[in-house]
């Protein structure tokens, strides 16, 4: 009879990525989150930390503690699935364990300043000779691939750098206060995705030529292709989008209700939505307003108009009240909701986008898993994220055949560590 160890690793083996095999060397968000959707999806994902503290990330709060023991929740959640290695890159063994372990891998993930894999003498093109399959991703804050490197090309980036120069914080927040910081780390994990994406593409190319190859993600081009349609309208126009500047043939914005805020889409394509909704609000005076182009009530003109006769309406009327009226007539709105609403959205919960994480210390981490559902297979339950270097041995010897004594001759050790 199979055990459920076994069970577990059959289902994992009908995943898209079973088989493959990834090596991330990286560190905080953009990285891991790209191994985390990999690994998600079956790749086999080995994360390598230096030994003292490991990756950054395990010092972020906010913890979970027992005892002397703590794990950061924010670690847990984006390291889930993979297995953990310790290697000192600074040192002849460890440098020839890491070129060991890329030679038997299909992918490497790397989020390092540029520069850095080469001062290590890891670069692409010393590992592409030992493994040229490899598929090498690296992820940086201005990209680094000749022919397409820039003058910042060599400048460190984060999450508030890739937003704030992309253009998106200037296109974000009031017309009148400043340009807003999006509340979450969209600076790492957009180009997280375009990492997957590329990371996808390539193996499907290599699979094609038998050849594995350099992807270059940067943060800030990641960022600036998410403002496409400023770009082009100021191709075409000649004037810069800016904050609260209004589609002109749907009404687009954030309001204030009795209990809250909504937010709202109100195209202009169907008539009779906007001759129904001025009497149902108590406004049947709009319904021959001589400004108001029901057509395009985005346009400057009316856009003012509309906005102040639904401040007025909404000012005694709840969220709920307000978005049930609106899409009863047709229309797109939805209440900006708390993440206190969001964690316990029962249409989420119907979607089985929570997943439950082991925190390593007795209990679990309640997250969001994969958005995108599949009808012909699923992801597992994830499994927990490493102890920093648990696996180090059991790596060494099963992938790289090396015995415990040769271990201890390379100076490689296991850490057990808080995660």
């Amino acid at each position: 009879m199979s055990s459920a160890t076994d069970r577990d690793a059959g289902k994992e083996a009908d995943l898209p990525l079973a088989g493959i095999r990834v090596v991330e060397l990286s560190h905080i968000v953009a990285g891991p989150f790209t191994g985390a959707i990999l690994a998600d999806f079956g790749a086999e994902v080995i994360k390598i930390e230096p030994p003292g503290k490991g990756d950054r990330a395990r010092e972020v709060a906010p913890f979970v503690e027992r005892g002397n023991a703590r794990v950061s929740g924010f670690f847990a959640t984006v390291n889930r699935n993979r297995r953990g290695v310790v290697l000192d890159l600074k040192s002849a063994p460890g440098k020839e364990a890491f070129r060991k372990l890329v030679g038997v891998s299909d992918v490497l993930i790397e989020n390092f300043v540029p520069g850095t894999m080469q001062r290590l003498g890891l670069e692409y093109e010393v590992l592409r000779h030992i493994n040229p399959r490899l598929i090498y991703v690296a992820i940086s804050g201005f990209g680094q691939l000749e022919p397409y490197v820039g003058p910042w090309s060599s400048r460190p980036a984060n999450n508030a750098t890739a937003q704030a120069m992309s253009g998106l914080m200037d296109l974000s927040g009031d017309p009148e206060g400043p340009p807003a910081f999006i509340g979450q780390a969209i600076g790492d994990t957009i180009p997280g995705l375009w990492a997957v994406i590329g990371t996808l593409l390539a193996l499907e190319h290599r699979r094609r030529t038998g050849l594995g190859q350099f992807i270059d993600v940067a943060m800030y081009d990641s960022l600036a292709a998410m403002c496409f349609n400023a770009i082009s309208d100021y191709h075409v126009s000649g004037v810069a989008p800016g904050r609260g500047m209004a589609w002109h043939e749907t009404f687009s914005d954030r309001l204030k209700c009795a209990d809250g805020y909504i937010a709202v889409s109100l195209w202009g394509t169907v008539r009779e939505r906007w001759q129904r909704l001025w009497p149902l609000i108590g406004h049947p005076e709009m319904l021959t307003h001589p400004e108001f182009d029901p057509a395009h009530p985005g346009c400057p003109t009316c856009f003012p108009i509309v906005k102040s006769v639904l401040e007025k309406w909404l000012t005694a009327t709840t969220q709920e009240e307000a978005v049930r009226l609106l899409l009863d007539l047709g229309f797109s709105a939805g209440p900006v909701q708390t993440v206190k609403e969001v964690y316990e959205c029962e249409q989420l919960q119907k979607r089985h986008l929570f997943i439950e994480i082991e925190d390593g210390l007795g209990g679990i981490i309640r997250t969001v898993g994969t958005p995108v559902k599949f009808s012909g297979f699923q992801p597992q339950p994830p499994r927990r994220a490493p102890f920093l270097g648990e696996h180090t041995r059991e790596v060494l010897i099963e992938m790289l055949g090396l015995t415990e004594a040769e271990l201890d001759c390379l100076g490689l050790r296991s850490d057990s560590s808080s995660a």
